[in-house]
C-alpha cells in the first residue's frame, strides 16, 4: 500500500479543500493517506511518505505543480 502525504498551505481555505479532495481520491484508490498543513510537518517527516502530490497558487503566474 502507497503511503501518501498531501501537504498543503492555504491562507483563505480553498486550497485546503483541494486537498481535501486530493487526499480522498487517493484514499478511494486505496492508498494511506495524511493530510498536513505545512506548518504541521517538516522535511525529514516528509521524507518519509512514498508519494507527495503537489498544488499550490503561484498568484499571478497561475497554478503550479
Amino acid at each position: 500500500m502507497n503511503r501518501i502525504a498531501v501537504i498543503y498551505w492555504s491562507g483563505t481555505g480553498n486550497t485546503q479543500m483541494m486537498a481535501e479532495a486530493v487526499a480522498q481520491g487517493a484514499k478511494d484508490a486505496g492508498a494511506e493517506v495524511t493530510l498536513l498543513s505545512v506548518s504541521d510537518t517538516d522535511a525529514a517527516a516528509a521524507s518519509s511518505y512514498d508519494a507527495l502530490p503537489g498544488y499550490g497558487w503561484r498568484g499571478a503566474g497561475g497554478i503550479g505543480i
